[in-house]
């Protein structure tokens, strides 16, 4: 299990946990979190499914108590297509919702050769 921690310069010192990474949909149409000489993830395991057919699970390494800040981003090309995607974050997982012009789309419709998810997690242990 990778982790980024840092604590609070408050009198609780608390420690937070960094959690980021990139995932891409290869092309067998499974999601991936990227790993190459540009790319690494930080708290986030690689087992990503696809509750439904228009939502994405991401988990995490370990559970947290409680969710500080989440943000999923588009790629350009992804950006560029129109494509917004958002986040409930939990405890343990993360699950992404992607829409295009205010409709939500299907993850069938985010097979575009190498479009990212930027995931971007702070949470109190």
């Amino acid at each position: 299990m990778s982790e980024l921690s840092l604590r609070t310069n408050d009198s609780t010192q608390r420690s937070i946990s960094i959690l980021a990474g990139v995932i891409r949909r290869n092309s067998n149409n499974k999601w991936e979190l990227l790993s190459d000489p540009g790319h690494h993830s930080i708290g986030l395991k690689a087992n990503i499914s696809e509750p439904t057919d228009s939502s994405i699970q991401v988990n995490f390494d370990k559970k947290y108590s409680r969710v500080l800040t989440c943000s999923v981003t588009a790629d350009e090309t992804y950006a560029q297509r129109g494509f917004v995607f958002g986040g409930s974050c939990g405890f343990d997982k993360l699950i992404i919702y992607h829409s295009k012009a205010g409709a939500p789309t299907k993850n069938s419709d985010l097979s575009i050769a190498g479009s990212n998810i930027w995931i971007q997690v702070m949470m109190f242990d």
